[in-house]
């Protein structure tokens, strides 16, 4: 995504508006080079999935900036999650790791409230519930890589379901999910433990079917996303199995 790091600057901050715009605008497009400034401005105008994955990408770093000093210290585990994210998940080329570590230091630092950036991320992604809730798991996953959620970091991960719109049970779901217990896995399907064997199969289909790397990828996820994506179908799938291995057992 050589494009993303090139085209960070005052123009995109002026594309995405709001507090994301502000952010950008208030002096990453200063960082970049006399080349980089060059090769904005000869590229062609951006379409309509670009301006999504700038839009998922600034998102998601600013979010994370705020996530990770909720507790006023980023720790060295949090630092340790981002790092193997942008590398393993997204496969950023290094000028747009260094915008995305400077958009990160920089929303960690402002005074612009969380909710203000998660209503501009609800709004930019209004029509894809997959994209907001794949948002808010890579919160929750970097809240919790230090292995317990701060006070801080639980009110807002309480606190911002509602300004994203997502499900109402989405925080006691994913918390039971990353502690690991089986109430947990059926919290990840969106099954209770008195569903069905084939209603949660049918959960399960259901899932794979709208996260599904390709699916999210024609929604604007960048190329670079697709082993994240491949790691929460494969989550889906232990789900379901260890359910339906503990049901076997207990017959």
């Amino acid at each position: 995504m050589a494009w993303w790091g090139a085209g960070i600057g005052a123009s995109i901050g002026m594309m995405l508006g709001g507090p994301f715009g502000a952010l950008i605008g208030a002096g990453i497009g200063s960082s970049m080079t006399r080349e980089e400034r060059r090769g904005y401005d000869d590229r062609p105008s951006y379409g309509e999935s670009e301006q999504r994955q700038v839009g998922f990408l600034v998102a998601t770093f600013s979010m994370l900036g705020k996530i990770a000093k909720a507790d006023g210290l980023v720790s060295d585990d949090e630092i340790a999650f981002i790092n193997a994210f942008i590398k393993n998940e997204l496969e950023l080329d290094p000028n747009s790791r260094r915008i995305a570590i400077e958009i990160f230091n920089r929303a960690k630092s402002d005074h612009t409230p969380v909710d203000q950036y998660a209503e501009q991320l609800s709004e930019i992604f209004r029509h894809d519930d997959a994209m907001r809730e794949t948002i808010y798991r890579v919160l929750f996953m970097t809240a919790m890589a230090d292995g317990h959620l701060h006070p801080a970091e639980k009110a807002i991960l309480q606190r911002i379901p509602r300004i994203l719109r997502l499900r109402q049970n989405i925080y006691h779901n994913l918390e039971s999910e990353l502690v690991g217990n089986l109430d947990g896995y059926y919290a990840l399907l969106g099954c209770s433990p008195d569903a069905s064997d084939a209603e949660i199969k049918s959960a399960y289909r259901k899932k794979c079917m709208e996260y599904h790397p390709d699916k999210l990828a024609s929604k604007g996820l960048p190329e670079g996303f697709t082993k994240f994506a491949n790691d929460q179908m494969q989550q889906f799938t232990d789900a379901h199995d260890k359910i339906m291995k503990a049901r076997r057992k207990n017959r």
